[in-house]
């Protein structure tokens, strides 16, 4: 009898591939995100940065298949646990939404019922599922509000989403999230319209609660320094196309796009030791997006072939875990400053 055949290595929790999406307007249809892929890894924690308009947030949301009106995927895959996502009926979103993966929106007052008491909200969609009567309803939710670090938790949850602050909101948000204990969580710039100090609490929770569970966690954001602090891996995103990829601190340490160069060299630094130079000009409309490398109007180290070449990545620095898509990698210079944890 021949011998068993070698265990295959166990595949990534989420998969996207060639993810291509287009976008209706009154310019007409235009593709806003262009052919992305990208594995994200059982506990692991991935950022996806860009200026706004990317294409970021229209790659999250197709995933959870809740792209806008006039949104559309045109090809691609994203297969979570192996079950394919694009085109799967509404039965199979549903049990797999807050089941499997779970989303935090940027704006916790647009996701969260005005009417309804956020201890109700909490637990709701977990309480359905599983049954829950309404006093293990309520316990589930005084434990998910004190593991978010909601003090005087009983009086919080009694309250409606309007009587809280910006950073108690994100927190039942997250806490609403976690309910189904879900394998995967995306966060869509959850902390932007928070202070300094509470986009801290919630970074650091988010990053206590991922080790603790062992979740995976996708988290868009034009923060470099929070993908700093969080995430072990980042994808650069620019008019719709991944142009940068790789472990954050190789990344941030030694660029291999001009692109991710700006973004470093724009990041305020929190000690005040280098001064920040915006990227000049502006990110392209997705009605006008360039040929060849899409930064290269905007670029320093463009040449003629920059308009012209099919981009894609590669590893020029020969680590097969960093890959670029610049024509000229060579000419990207060091950045100035590093980009430290907020």
């Amino acid at each position: 009898m021949s011998a068993a055949p070698a265990q295959r290595a166990q595949a990534p929790l989420l998969q996207v591939r060639d993810l291509t999406i287009s976008v209706r307007g009154a310019e007409g249809t235009a593709t806003a995100v262009a052919g992305v892929s990208f594995d994200l890894e059982a506990g692991e924690a991935m950022g996806l940065v860009g200026e706004s308009g990317s294409g970021k947030s229209l790659t999250l949301r197709a995933i959870l298949g809740l792209l806008p009106p006039g949104a559309r995927i045109v090809r691609g895959n994203v297969l979570l646990d192996g079950v394919e996502l694009v085109g799967a009926g509404a039965r199979t979103l549903r049990r797999i939404r807050g089941s499997r993966v779970s989303m935090v929106f940027q704006e916790p007052m647009t996701a969260l019922n005005p009417v309804v008491r956020v201890g109700r909200q909490i637990v709701d969609g977990a309480a359905a599922r599983r049954g829950w009567s309404r006093r293990e309803a309520q316990e589930q939710a005084l434990r998910l509000a004190r593991e978010m670090g909601i003090a005087d938790a009983e009086a919080v949850l009694s309250l409606y989403p309007h009587e809280l602050s910006g950073g108690l909101r994100q927190r039942v948000m997250i806490a609403a999230a976690l309910a189904n204990q879900p394998r995967l969580l995306l966060c869509d710039e959850p902390t932007t319209a928070l202070d300094v100090t509470i986009q801290d609490q919630i970074v650091k929770l988010l990053a206590r609660l991922r080790d603790e569970l062992s979740m995976s966690l996708l988290y868009v954001t034009h923060d470099l320094a929070v993908v700093a602090q969080l995430c072990g891996r980042v994808q650069v995103m620019y008019a719709g196309s991944i142009l940068e990829s790789g472990p954050t601190q190789d990344v941030f340490r030694s660029p291999s796009h001009p692109y991710t160069l700006g973004l470093i060299e724009a990041t305020p630094d929190v000690e005040g030791d280098a001064q920040t130079r915006a990227i000049p000009g502006s990110a392209p409309s997705v009605f006008a997006r360039p040929t060849g490398c899409p930064f290269h109007p905007r670029c320093p180290v463009a040449t003629a072939d920059c308009s012209q070449a099919e981009v894609s990545l590669t590893a020029p620095q020969g680590n097969p875990r960093h890959l670029s898509a610049c024509v000229h990698p060579e000419r990207v210079e060091r950045p100035r400053q590093s980009v430290k944890a907020s």
